[in-house]
């Protein structure tokens, strides 16, 4: 796959993304929930615009953080959201897409033979997984706080 094409489906997802968060955000009245979902969708804007203005130097500047995998997604199974879906399934939801993503980036890195490509699809990996270990965060906190 040529790098303009895979630059082109990684902004789509990351549109997608924020859209997503967006409007889950507004639909939740957890509070905790809708920060979080808040800044998720700001990040995947960030991520957008930063593969729509590439540049090398950005790429190895940018260190994203680092967190703890909760390993949550991988024994969730996520439904499709509707208008009475509630914060569990929208977590859920989140976090299988926040691992699709990071699988997408993973895949993407492992298939370019350009470096600073590399470099970038690997940091937005990384990225993702850290999304995705905030919302197993959030869910292990809301939902298995009893277990």
């Amino acid at each position: 796959m040529k790098p303009s094409k895979l630059i082109r489906i990684a902004i789509e997802k990351e549109i997608e993304a924020y859209e997503l968060y967006t409007n889950v955000a507004r639909r939740t009245d957890n509070p905790a929930a809708k920060a979080l979902l808040q800044e998720l969708a700001a990040e995947e804007d960030k991520h957008r615009a930063l593969l729509e203005g590439l540049k090398p130097e950005q790429v190895q500047s940018f260190k994203p953080p680092r967190l703890r995998d909760l390993q949550i997604t991988e024994y969730l199974s996520a439904k499709p959201l509707g208008p009475d879906s509630g914060l569990q399934d929208v977590l859920i939801h989140a976090m299988k897409r926040e691992q699709r993503a990071l699988e997408f980036y993973e895949a993407m890195a492992g298939a370019t033979q350009d470096a600073a490509l590399r470099t970038l699809l690997e940091k937005l990996a990384t990225m993702e997984k850290s999304h995705k270990a905030r919302l197993e965060a959030l869910y292990e906190e809301v939902f298995m706080r009893e277990m």
